[in-house]
């Protein structure tokens, strides 16, 4: 029978235990031996808890974790908690397999600390999410660890993200070699400070972002840069720009709060390619970042308040004059006279843009089974962001919104809109034949504008593709565009998809583009965005350029 020490021991271990979720619980001193350990260790470790107790911590860590394991001991023995650090552990056969370890100074004992070792959850980096040899994160990875990590934040323990730019060494002018073994030394120097000891993420040449406790200095950080020359002797010493953001976003949900911080970065990055003095522009980011998070509330707010209404344009068939759908069009209120582009591409760079899709489907379907909208020859299409139907929760939500519109197969038409590339042309194409299976047509649309070019198009099997506009405004003057909107209806025609042309505003545009066989044309020629005139569907659509004829919608001009 255990003494009564031992078991007051296990009884306080099992209550961390179950306030933890880990899988071991271990009771370190200061030197990293084991006093006492408890829970599924052979599951985990390969060795039962009891072979653990005596016997340094660091005998069943990986050699090259072994620095990581210090620092974090280092941070827990000065009071700070330790939060999901992922270590690699060697079991008995030899093999290396990764544990999280979490833990903190004893409350009672001052001179032990209480470290939990559990399997990785949540976000895990792969080699490919790695920048070259030097093993720090790429910038879309460090932003996953980032909402990762923030998730799991204490809220008054929130965590820093220190900024560090390194100069360009003359010294180092051609040699790849000595570059290389410089961002190596920095990358594992910068990981010992981090959290988790994996919280750095190589953002851009030279630019790094680590992401720590609040007992990390930013002059520990810089004292690492300069440090980190040890590997170049002959180079002068690195005087290194840094600048440190308080995390503090507990305004927004933690995945928000990770592209709210990685929206500002690339904000900042972009003013200082275009000629912004880094060092101002370091200055403003903490109240960028607080600037973006107020702004990803007032989308929230408007969102889930439903303070937006519907514009609708008419989309006509060139060749018969027939309205063949009309685009909804999302205007905020107090915003009627206002464009929603930079809303909805705020919307798009913060990973909002599926809330609001959502809202604006669910918008349209109701509006559509309304006494104003409900008639067979009357359809609409609906936006959906490229990174909507590239998010896993937006295309079940999406899913479980289609299972409900089966009157609405026929009306119900969807554009894919894009203003940040899809990573994953496949998974979107998934969800894209998903949606035709049951009826929908598709558009993608802006084609030859930014990422959506012909990859996309090879990429995505859909119905129409719309033409971006730039080229159809200047087709009157300019041959090249010319030539480019004969690619794409040949290429298109070949492939069995119609065509659609954005920004028609005269007759003598309308008739090149019948001309050139496109298909359908959309603009100020045909007709502006417009709400229904009335509650009676007679007269709803009616306007100088169209009216009812035989059941059916058109262009009267």
């Amino acid at each position: 029978m255990a003494d009564k020490d031992d078991l007051g021991r296990s009884s306080d271990m099992y209550v961390a235990f179950a306030f933890a979720a880990a899988d071991v619980l271990l009771e370190l001193d200061y030197e990293g031996n084991t006093v006492f350990a408890v829970g599924a260790a052979m599951a985990l470790l390969g060795r039962g808890a009891r072979a653990l107790t005596g016997q340094p911590l660091a005998r069943i860590i990986h050699p090259n974790d072994h620095t990581a394991l210090s620092q974090a001991l280092k941070q827990m023995s000065g009071g700070e908690r330790v939060r999901n650090a992922v270590l690699r552990v060697l079991r008995p056969d030899g093999k290396a397999s990764e544990v999280t370890l979490s833990g903190y100074r004893h409350p009672s004992t001052p001179d032990r600390l209480m470290v939990a070792l559990g399997h990785p959850g949540g976000f895990h980096a792969h080699k490919e999410d790695r920048v070259g040899e030097t093993g720090l994160l790429d910038k879309d990875s460090f932003q996953a660890m980032a909402a990762s990590l923030l998730e799991s934040a204490a809220p008054d323990d929130p965590y820093q993200l220190t900024l560090v730019e390194l100069p360009k060494i003359d010294a180092l002018s051609g040699d790849a070699e000595a570059q290389e073994a410089l961002a190596t030394e920095l990358g594992n120097r910068l990981k010992a400070l981090s959290v988790g000891g994996d919280g750095v993420g190589q953002l851009d040449d030279g630019k790094f972002g680590v992401l720590h406790s609040a007992s990390v200095s930013a002059d520990s950080i810089s004292q690492s840069v300069t440090q980190a020359a040890v590997v170049l002797p002959d180079a002068p010493p690195i005087q290194a720009t840094l600048a440190t953001l308080m995390l503090d976003v507990a305004d927004v949900p933690p995945e928000e709060a990770a592209r709210a911080l990685t929206y500002t970065l690339n904000r900042f990055a972009m003013e200082a390619e275009n000629g912004g003095n880094l060092a101002d522009l370091m200055k403003d980011l903490q109240p960028r970042l607080s600037a973006t998070v107020k702004q990803m509330n007032d989308v929230r707010n408007t969102v889930t308040g439903g303070d937006f209404d519907l514009m609708f344009q008419p989309i006509v068939d060139l060749w018969t004059g027939v309205v063949h759908h009309f685009e909804c069009l999302v205007r905020f209120k107090g915003e009627d006279n206002k464009s929603p582009y930079e809303t909805v591409t705020f919307a798009e760079d913060t990973g909002m843009v599926g809330m609001l899709d959502m809202a604006l489907l669910e918008r349209a379907i109701g509006f559509m089974r309304s006494s104003v909208a409900n008639n067979e020859s009357l359809k609409f299409a609906v936006n959906l962001s490229g990174y909507s139907l590239s998010d896993p929760t937006v295309v079940r939500r999406l899913k479980e919104i289609l299972t409900t519109t089966k009157d609405l197969r026929k009306r119900l038409v969807f554009e894919m809109t894009e203003s940040a590339q899809v990573r994953d042309l496949k998974a979107v194409n998934d969800v894209i034949q998903i949606i035709r299976k049951q009826g929908h047509e598709v558009c993608l649309d802006d084609f030859g504008a930014g990422h959506a070019a012909f990859h996309y198009l090879r990429a995505l099997k859909v119905d129409n593709v719309k033409i971006d506009g730039s080229y159809i405004k200047d087709a009157m003057r300019n041959n090249e565009d010319v030539s480019f909107i004969k690619a794409i209806v040949g290429l298109c025609t070949e492939l069995g998809v119609t065509t659609t042309a954005e920004y028609v505003e005269d007759a003598e545009t309308a008739n090149l583009l019948k001309l050139l066989k496109v298909r359908f044309g959309q603009g100020w020629y045909f007709g502006k965005p417009l709400r229904p005139s009335s509650d009676d569907i007679r007269t709803a659509w009616r306007t100088p350029t169209l009216g009812w004829k035989q059941g059916l919608l058109y262009f009267t001009k």
